[in-house]
């Protein structure tokens, strides 16, 4: 709802020519509600020059504080859509500034010669590069890199001027010149190959070419040079190294035989092998000795064995002393026995023969133990002599095994040290001879004239410039321009901080859009206020129903008995919405109460035509302080179960004195005692306190808003100090939407777009907001320059209107985004 920006009414608030309150006018102050912080944003206002909004501590999260703002795909093409003539301006721009740099740039030439650098790795490690070979295992880059650098060097630079002068003995250009146009050369190595392309720029083509083939032919002549020199200096440099190597070999020769002649190993490898001899002689010599006293012992054990008693006498080893005489003892004492045990298999033991035999075994008894006596002295003394010499046999033996063993371990130290001495020697006389190699080698190299740089191609003097390149200037000005002018609306949009779309409220804001209301042309104010009653069936009077139902849904309906529609700007629309609300809750049978509160600049009186006489001003009664007076306060507005409380505004009154006075609580309860509906109507937020006194005292608050005029700092400070203040804030309402031009809320997901039809007999028409109109016959209304009034629709007469119908689309889009709420309008009529 409102009226078009270049009309009159709908977007302001009155003519500039009558009285106005100092808030305003142009003040030289910033007035704003609460805190003692400065105001922080400021806004132009069509009734002065400027007023502020106070700041608000802090941002919202998710905020980008850039210069442009948070970027993102969707904004880009909504800010590009809509200041498309910007870029294309920028575009323009970029165009004619590549245009003149094209005209004012010098024309360049460039000639390119071609070399060919065979890349070989000097031979010797810790000098400087000489002798080249072909195998190349390091970092070809590096190598390339590094003979790249060479050339560019300031010696080969003069050698090239040097060159040039010889080649071209008539050139008047300076030396300076030259010497800047070659600084500016590029050597540049063509991938994957060897080849090397050097480019020379100037504004004289021939000079270029000249210049390049001079790079050229120094370029080899340096290289070629520079091998030599390196040669040489690898040459002195192996003539040292061998000489040094040398003496380093016959170094290792004397200290090997000296070492030699001073350990004398060839005689302790003799001593060696006496020992060892001397060691095994020795060493039988125990082990006999050691089976000899193991035999003595055995023998004399077993002579202690049976020389006391005889019967446990066996077979004895052949080495016992008198064996013979012991045996013939023992055979003698047998026999004896064995003829008594005959006796006593016949006679008693008592009989004289058998004692006789007894005392015969006796003696041969006696005999054998005295021969077995004589026998086990002899085996003492024998075991006592063995023994003897083995112990003195045994220190001797390991004497000589000590010495032995030391001395094998010294021939061993000896035999390691000789051979480390000679694989030293060995290495040395290696690298000696290498060396010698090495040197004839660099020899022949250095008397070799080889270059490793080839001339490949000339340069020829070039007929076409390269710079500047219209292909590349032509494109990248107006593509630098088009990504300018992205920039700079970007960073335009961001500062002027508008609200566009819906996801600016609710993703930004983190509020509901509780309805969005049509953009409708009208040309005074008065008109859009009662356009509710005057023309009931249209767009307008639909989206208010919507609204309606939404408050009365059973989701809002307990806390929207007392609303309180407010904007943050003059000429939001906020007082013809109150009206349009209170018009619509009271067609629905709702006894309803409009309420002017805007005591400083006061509306409502002239939008329902009321004359001073014909109503009590709420700002006198209230002043009055009794609630008695307060029946006098509603006037019939004309439409029916309608009451409006209207103001006049009087010097005499200060609104902020009454505003905090009990007199504006007791007000609201007789409000709430005697309607079922209850709109106030305010001044803008910001501007002066009012807004947060009658925010406490409401149920709900609703903010307006208009797209492209209603800036979002404003609107989150309000939302926020509302809030914090203890209000209850339950959307947005989105006002004066064009749905016939490109918008954020004509695209996309938030199109508008609602219809609905009646039928009669004399058929059928509808419209809808982004859908075709039908026509209807009959003449349709028109204002007074004679233009059919959108929506409105007159029916023949004599017919009634028939009982209407809606279509699918009718509630969600044009009366909220939070519910899906029934939305069918009666003819309250």
């Amino acid at each position: 709802m409102s009226s078009d920006k270049n009309s009159n009414s709908g977007t302001g608030e009155g003519s500039t020519s009558e009285r106005r309150p100092m808030y305003y006018g142009e003040t030289p102050r910033a007035m704003y509600y609460g805190g003692s912080s400065p105001a922080a944003y400021y806004s132009s206002s069509p009734y002065g020059s400027g007023y502020y909004y106070g700041s608000y501590g802090g941002s919202s999260g998710g905020e980008d504080d850039s210069l442009m703002g948070q970027v993102t795909i969707a904004r880009m093409i909504r800010v590009c859509l809509q200041r498309w003539v910007t870029i294309v301006v920028f575009i323009i721009i970029g165009f004619v500034v590549s245009f003149a740099v094209f005209k004012v740039s010098p024309v360049i030439y460039e000639a390119r010669a071609l070399i060919e650098m065979r890349m070989r790795r000097a031979s010797y490690t810790g000098v400087q590069q000489a002798v080249i070979e072909t195998d190349l295992s390091g970092n070809m880059n590096e190598v390339f890199n590094t003979r790249l650098a060479r050339l560019k060097s300031r010696a080969v630079l003069e050698q090239i001027v040097t060159q040039y002068r010889s080649d071209n003995p008539s050139s008047t250009v300076t030396d300076s010149q030259l010497i800047g146009t070659l600084v500016k050369a590029e050597l540049t190595l063509q991938r994957m190959s060897r080849l090397i392309t050097i480019s020379i720029r100037s504004t004289d083509a021939q000079l270029a070419a000249d210049l390049a083939n001079a790079y050229s032919k120094v370029a080899v002549a340096f290289t070629s040079d520079q091998n030599k020199n390196e040669s040489e200096v690898a040459v002195a440099w192996l003539l040292s190294t061998a000489e040094q190597q040398k003496r380093q070999l016959d170094n290792a020769d004397k200290a090997m035989l000296d070492y030699s002649t001073e350990n004398r190993l060839e005689t302790m490898r003799r001593e060696v092998e006496l020992k060892k001899a001397a060691l095994g002689t020795l060493s039988a010599q125990v082990l006999e000795l050691e089976g000899s006293v193991a035999t003595s012992a055995e023998v004399k054990d077993a002579l202690e064995g049976i020389q006391g008693n005889p019967d446990r006498f066996g077979s004895l080893p052949s080495s016992v002393p008198r064996g013979a005489e012991i045996a013939a003892a023992y055979q003698k004492r047998q026999a004896v026995k064995a003829e008594m045990n005959a006796l006593l298999a016949r006679l008693t033991p008592n009989h004289p023969e058998v004692k006789s035999k007894e005392k015969e075994i006796e003696v041969y008894t006696k005999e054998f133990a005295d021969v077995v006596a004589r026998s086990l002295e002899t085996a003492k003394a024998n075991l006592d002599l063995l023994q003897r010499q083995l112990a003195l046999l045994t220190p001797k033996r390991d004497a000589l095994l000590t010495e032995l063993t030391e001395l094998e371990q010294k021939v061993i130290a000896t035999s390691l040290k000789i051979e480390q001495l000679q694989r030293e020697r060995h290495v040395e006389e290696q690298s000696y001879q290498l060396l010698l190699k090495r040197k004839g080698e660099a020899e022949l190299a250095a008397d070799e004239d080889t270059a490793i740089i080839k001339p490949v191609e000339q340069a020829f003097k070039p007929t076409k410039p390269v710079l500047p390149n219209p292909l590349v200037i032509f494109p990248a000005g107006p593509a630098l321009g088009m990504v300018l002018g992205i920039f700079f609306v970007l960073v335009l949009d961001h500062l002027e901080d508008k609200i566009v779309g819906i996801s600016d409220i609710e993703q930004r804001l983190r509020l509901k859009v509780l309805s969005v209301m049509p953009h409708v042309r009208r040309t005074k104010r008065e008109q859009l206020a009662r356009l509710v009653s005057d023309d009931k069936f249209s767009q307008y009077a639909e989206a208010v129903a919507g609204l309606r139902n939404l408050l009365d849904s059973p989701r809002y309906h307990e806390m929207s008995k007392v609303l309180l529609c407010i904007s943050t700007q003059p000429g939001e629309g906020k007082t013809v919405t109150s009206c349009s609300l209170a018009q619509s809750c009271a067609q629905s049978g709702q006894k309803t109460l409009l309420v002017d509160f805007d005591m400083r600049r006061p509306r409502l009186a002239r939008i329902f035509q009321k004359k001073p006489g014909e109503f009590q001003s709420l700002p006198h009664i209230l002043a009055k302080a009794d609630p008695k007076l307060f029946d006098s306060l509603p006037v019939q507005s004309g439409v029916p179960n309608l009451d409006v409380v209207l103001s006049r505004a009087s010097s005499n009154v200060n609104p902020a004195n009454l505003m905090g006075s009990e007199v504006i609580v007791d007000f609201f309860h007789w409000a709430r005692e005697h309607y079922d509906r209850v709109f106030i109507d305010s001044p803008p937020f910001g501007i002066v306190g009012d807004v947060m006194t009658l925010s406490a005292l409401v149920d709900s608050v609703m903010i307006m808003c208009c797209p492209d005029r209603t800036r979002f700092q404003p609107v989150k400070h309000a939302s926020r100090s509302l809030t914090e203040a203890g209000a209850r804030v339950i959307g947005v309402i989105v006002n004066d939407v064009d749905f016939g031009r490109r918008n954020q809320f004509s695209q996309s997901d938030y199109h508008y777009r609602y219809s609905y039809r009646y039928t009669s007999r004399y058929g059928a028409y509808g419209y809808g907001y982004g859908a075709s109109r039908h026509k209807k016959s009959g003449a349709s209304k028109t204002d007074k320059d004679g233009k059919p009034i959108s929506g409105s629709a007159e029916q023949p007469q004599g017919e009634a209107a028939s009982p209407q119908t809606y279509d699918d689309d009718l509630t969600p889009h044009n009366v909220s985004r939070q519910d899906s709420v029934d939305a069918s309008i009666a003819d309250d009529e």
